[in-house]
């Protein structure tokens, strides 16, 4: 398991778009979509929301989280290289 920091900006029943801190500063970046069912625990954190461009939506408000989300999982997909 491994703790990503940054923003959900969309939400759906069986996914989130989440959007690393790392990457907020890049200008429409792309959400990783990630299962729910490969989220072992997502925390809201009491940060202060912000405006994040995004390629797919436009301009969303992203909600500052922690989620620890199964390393095997996000190797396969490529996030961590």
């Amino acid at each position: 398991m491994t703790i990503l920091t940054g923003y959900i900006v969309r939400e759906t029943k069986a996914a989130v778009a989440f959007v690393r801190e790392s990457d907020t500063g890049v200008n429409q970046v792309k959400p990783i979509w990630l299962p729910r069912k490969k989220i072992m625990s997502m925390h809201e954190l009491d940060l202060t929301s912000r405006r994040i461009v995004t390629a797919q939506d436009g301009e969303r408000v992203g909600v500052p989280h922690s989620l620890d989300v199964d390393l095997a999982f996000l190797n396969r997909i490529g996030v961590l290289t």
